[in-house]
């Protein structure tokens, strides 16, 4: 716990940095997250502007035995970028973006959100690979892994990622790329943020084609046989510039629950017709498909996945071809849950069809990253407004997420390379980075003991103290556990 004395030492270092404690001005505003299950209490948020003060609040930090944690874009829903009693080190004032059209790169200071770069990038007629939605934090989603909508032509974010800079254990700044700490790159891709707080990313830019065609349709629940069969025919397509969501959800303004489908095709509107001109056949209630800019794109699924309310997520992967009575049942399950808690009708199911061959082109030890499987993500993400609803819509997020997950193992191939788990879909877990990370787990185990032996970037994505204990018998001392829970 951070006493009023040690905030006012930090402050005394911090020298241009902003630091607030409670009854602070803004002190308030910048506990908020984008779900309120994973606020906390600071006992102070430092917003740091320079690498230098990130590894002065560390160094501060370590010192004094006091929590720390990184808060980028704060979207997560496990609460590890928040701290009860502890220092927040917030980047959200490091959100700067530098394009290089010469040398096709994207650099991006950690606090940026994917809006930031979308929008720098587009004014080079630039892309990077990013996310799905815009006001996601890039350093969480790169650190996880990354899919984009442009994943199918161009791989993972990690598969774009060039270097990073970063602030490590011992408070130093150091970079780390293939050429430069190139043990410490292999595990940034893709274990999360258990070895640093990442201040820049550089990115591998690509040339971006104006306008794309894009947008949403509407379908009532009785069309989820044709909207299946759509979804099975366009995965057969295997189109790398094609992506295709569908899933469940009350839409904004709607009275109930929905089918939702999200539609991508990076090229022009004619061809895109085309390849959705079958889903449309099933009679749409609303679809606003058309011509935009790419990077208006990530702004589609802005308003039903906004700030605000309790959320938790839970990941699981699934295989074409879809069984429409498999989906009929999870369809069940959602709205029986949601005639149990009325106020989580705003929960989502959604299925993802990213193309998934140049993710697997990349050899599977080449990163951490350990879903490099023949398969496509589903996400269900649970939101309510009252606490008293907490457990229940953890355990059914959780019961959900395992059902899709045992479905596929029945289903396909799902190895200790290729374990059938995104990370950042994952903040429900039991804490074993083995699940995680399959037969990568071993190497990360090494690489913490090198680089974080004292555990102190113990948060998300976390290869923790439980998992070197538990899975390989290391004596830890002063590494503790992460602690998994919706807060």
């Amino acid at each position: 716990m951070l006493s009023s004395s040690l905030a006012q030492q930090l402050q005394a270092n911090l020298k241009g940095a902003t630091v607030l404690t409670p009854g602070s001005e803004g002190y308030e505003e910048s506990l908020k997250r984008w779900s309120e299950t994973a606020e906390k209490r600071a006992g102070a948020v430092a917003q740091v502007t320079t690498a230098e003060q990130v590894a002065t609040v560390i160094s501060f930090a370590r010192k004094h035995h006091i929590e720390q944690v990184v808060r980028g874009g704060g979207h997560g829903t496990n609460g590890a970028s928040s701290s009860e009693g502890g220092i927040v080190i917030d980047l959200s004032k490091m959100n700067r973006v530098t394009v290089d059209p010469d040398n096709m790169t994207i650099a991006a200071e950690g606090g940026c959100l994917w809006k930031d770069v979308d929008e720098a990038a587009a004014d080079y007629g630039l892309a990077a690979v990013g996310g799905t939605v815009n006001h996601t934090g890039i350093g969480g989603l790169t650190l996880g892994g990354g899919y984009g909508y442009l994943t199918g032509r161009h791989g993972l974010v990690i598969d774009n990622l060039l270097k990073v800079k970063l602030v490590n254990a011992d408070s130093e700044v150091v970079t780390a790329s293939p050429e430069e700490h190139p043990d410490l790159f292999w595990a940034l891709r893709g274990a999360g943020a258990s070895f640093g707080a990442v201040v820049e990313f550089t990115y591998r830019a690509h040339l971006q084609r104006e306008p794309v065609w894009a947008g949403m349709a509407v379908f009532p629940l009785d069309k989820l046989t044709p909207i299946v069969k759509f979804a099975n025919d366009f995965a057969l397509s295997a189109n790398a510039d094609a992506s295709f969501n569908f899933g469940f959800t009350t839409p904004p303004h709607a009275p109930g629950p929905m089918l939702v489908t999200l539609g991508f095709y990076n090229g022009l509107g004619k061809e895109g017709k085309r390849i959705f001109a079958p889903l449309f056949e099933a009679g749409p209630v609303f679809q606003n498909f058309g011509p935009m800019p790419y990077c208006k794109v990530n702004g589609l699924l802005e308003e039903s996945a906004g700030h605000g309310g309790r959320k938790v997520i839970g990941g699981a992967a699934c295989a074409t071809p879809f069984a429409p009575e498999f989906y009929e049942e999870i369809k069940k399950d959602l709205l029986s849950f949601i005639d149990e808690v009325p106020a989580a009708k705003e929960s989502l199911l959604v299925f993802e069809l990213v193309h998934h061959g140049k993710v697997q082109e990349v050899d599977g030890s080449a990163t951490a990253f350990a879903n490099r499987g023949p398969y496509y993500n589903a996400v269900c993400m649970t939101k309510w407004n009252d606490a008293k609803d907490d457990d229940k819509c953890r355990d059914f997020t959780f019961r959900l997420k395992e059902k899709v997950s045992e479905h596929l193992i029945k289903t396909s191939d799902v190895n200790a390379e290729s374990v059938g788990k995104y990370l950042n879909y994952n903040d429900l877990t039991d804490g074993r980075s083995d699940q995680m990370f399959g037969s990568h787990d071993e190497k990360l185990v090494a690489l913490k003991l090198k680089y974080d032996p004292t555990n102190v970037f113990n948060k998300w994505g976390a290869v923790t103290a439980a998992a070197v204990e538990q899975n390989h018998g290391y004596n830890t001392m002063n590494l503790k556990p992460r602690q998994i829970a919706v807060e």
